[in-house]
């Protein structure tokens, strides 16, 4: 019994030492697990920080931009009040003749081009047309070919059927 014992204590031993040893790698995890959620906090709280600062940035130099631009149209707007009125209609009469004009270049080109492209569609057509001509005639010789080698040719089956 002596053997057994001693046995039994030993496997007790390496139990106990193979407990102690999953225990420590289990804390190791967990310390491990809450040292990257801290990490992961931090660097959260950083990047939130950062962004907040962007953003408001951002928005300072939208507010900054649109005061400019405000600014930048009532001057424009005052300087086109002081000028007279003929100033404006020659302006008016000025942007309606040059919007004319690039309407009729416009149209222009426009009439160029499709007179230009329908002659390209024309020949287009014309060389589809004879190139699927050319196709139903060379498919018609080779079935007239393919005919006359599995039946023969014509006049030789018409000598079997007199003779």
């Amino acid at each position: 019994m002596g053997r057994l014992t001693d046995d039994m204590a030993q496997l007790r031993g390496e139990l106990d030492n193979s407990r102690a040893t999953r225990l420590a790698q289990q804390n190791e995890r967990v310390s491990s697990v809450s040292r990257q959620i801290a990490e992961f906090s931090a660097t959260r709280a950083s990047d939130a920080a950062r962004d907040s600062h962007a953003r408001a940035m951002f928005v300072s130099n939208n507010a900054n931009d649109i005061n400019q631009t405000l600014s930048n149209f009532r001057n424009a707007r005052q300087l086109m009040g002081q000028q007279g009125r003929e100033s404006r209609a020659a302006f008016a009469s000025n942007m309606a003749k040059e919007t004319s004009d690039l309407l009729n270049g416009f149209n222009a080109d426009r009439k160029a081009m499709a007179q230009s492209t329908a002659k390209d569609r024309a020949d287009f057509m014309t060389n589809m047309s004879n190139t699927v001509a050319a196709f139903i005639n060379e498919a018609a010789q080779d079935r007239a070919g393919a005919h006359a080698a599995f039946f023969g040719t014509s006049t030789a089956k018409k000598k079997t059927h007199h003779g």
